[in-house]
């Protein structure tokens, strides 16, 4: 039996539905699938730390939704300024690479200024032709193709450049100062940034829950989606509901695959997208050596994580004196990596973090956690637009809106997140 509800139906409860509900006020209901909002913006907690899905932290050059999520937080926030290195030949290279080049050996340091400087540019084909015309070939192969290889799963000769956007391009100047050892600043956006005081980076995707004024609903995992006679019917284990609109915030091809009457070369363009899964482990670490980093960058093939952040730099700690160290590694679903223990998984983090000097003693970690993140990055692969237009042109074509990463297939932040569900609910009349 249909049951009336709200007007607008918003599909997930992360960041992204949270948002538009925010903005759209009472008119709409959220149908989230977990028992707790908050999508890859969660933060989980055990003997007394917390950690979240990632290095996330508030900052934006979009001034109106950094003034929203301030206003929001309230006065459970705290400002803070970058500090992130590279991790690169034993020592730390303040992030980013190529605003640092002073930190390099004297030959390191040459080759990647005479490539910056001396840089024949090639036919812009894919992402690798990409970086070597912006960043030159020392760069590009010291620091930029290991990394980059590391997070995508994917060779970036593979790799679309219609994302390139999110990469800051260094002034010459800068990249020049640096290497003579002039202090400089690169990715000036990311600079400064604000990090709540306690609930982790939850705090944010909770601040919006309390705005909310329409309706959510939990534990409600949308197995239908179809149109009937002009209206929306999304079904669940509790039944079908009815809206004028449907929002979805979800992966697109889950999303077509619940959706009525997708015609079959949409489903395949929908299956085609590509995505990289994420492993998150949180080790509680006595006296990480971290050197007063927050961030450090791992382009190293032999390491399996990409990234660590030590939330002792924001004072976090347990009454046993242990900090959050959480390391992330990307993988596909059911890859080597993805099928490994979570055992096997932990062990190989703690065991890199001793290796490179992070940890003194596998003593000194008092406690361990993982968790595993089925989508977390859009992969750009030559394929991508492609598939997506296909897409897209027929969720347009029956009016069927979509907010977020996922949903969008873009590889954007949260507060790119919030102004795309801003501009939606204005479109919507809102």
């Amino acid at each position: 039996m249909t049951t009336e509800s709200k007007s607008i139906a918003i599909i997930g409860g992360g960041i992204a539905g949270l948002s538009l509900a925010h903005f759209i006020g009472e008119d709409c209901e959220i149908l989230e699938k977990s028992t707790q909002c908050g999508g890859l913006c969660r933060s989980f907690e055990k003997d007394g730390l917390t950690y979240d899905l990632g290095g996330h932290v508030v900052f934006s050059s979009d001034k109106e939704i950094l003034k929203l999520d301030l206003d929001l937080l309230k006065d459970n926030v705290g400002s803070h300024v970058r500090k992130n290195a590279v991790w690169y030949k034993g020592r730390l290279v303040k992030y980013p690479f190529e605003n640092n080049l002073a930190d390099l050996d004297k030959e390191d340091l040459f080759d990647c200024l005479w490539s910056f400087l001396n840089n024949p540019q090639r036919p812009q084909r894919n992402f690798e032709d990409w970086m070597y015309n912006h960043f030159g070939r020392g760069i590009t192969e010291r620091y930029l193709i290991p990394y980059n290889q590391k997070i995508w799963k994917l060779t970036p000769r593979s790799m679309a450049t219609d994302w390139v956007n999110r990469i800051p391009k260094p002034p010459p100047a800068d990249v020049l100062k640096s290497a003579v050892g002039i202090p400089t600043e690169g990715n000036l956006e990311q600079l400064n940034f604000y990090y709540p005081t306690s609930g982790g980076f939850q705090a944010l995707p909770d601040a919006f829950e309390r705005s909310v004024r329409g309706k959510i609903t939990k534990s409600f995992n949308v197995q239908r989606v179809r149109k009937r006679n002009g209206k929306w019917i999304v079904s669940g284990h509790s039944g079908d509901y009815e809206y004028d609109h449907v929002v979805s915030t979800i992966p697109l091809p889950y999303l077509i695959s619940v959706l009525d009457g997708a015609p079959e070369h949409v489903a395949t363009a929908a299956r085609a997208l590509k995505h990289n899964s994420l492993l998150v482990v949180m080790l509680g670490v006595r006296n990480p050596n971290n050197s007063g980093q927050f961030g450090v960058y791992f382009p190293q093939e032999h390491l399996l994580f990409h990234r660590v952040c030590f939330y002792n730099f924001f004072g976090h700690q347990n009454e046993a004196g242990a900090s959050p160290v959480v390391a992330e590694i990307t993988a596909n679903e059911g890859d080597s990596t993805w099928s490994k223990t979570d055992t096997q998984i932990i062990d190989s983090v703690i065991q890199g973090l001793k290796q490179e000097g992070f940890i003194t003693n596998r003593s000194d970690v008092l406690t361990t956690e993982i968790r595993r993140v089925k989508h977390a990055y859009v992969v750009y692969d030559l394929a991508r637009s492609q598939n997506l237009h296909i897409v897209n042109e027929y969720l347009d074509l029956i009016g069927l809106y979509r907010c977020g990463r996922f949903a969008e297939f873009r590889y954007i932040n949260s507060d790119a997140v919030i102004r795309s569900a801003k501009n939606l609910a204005a479109k919507l009349g809102y």
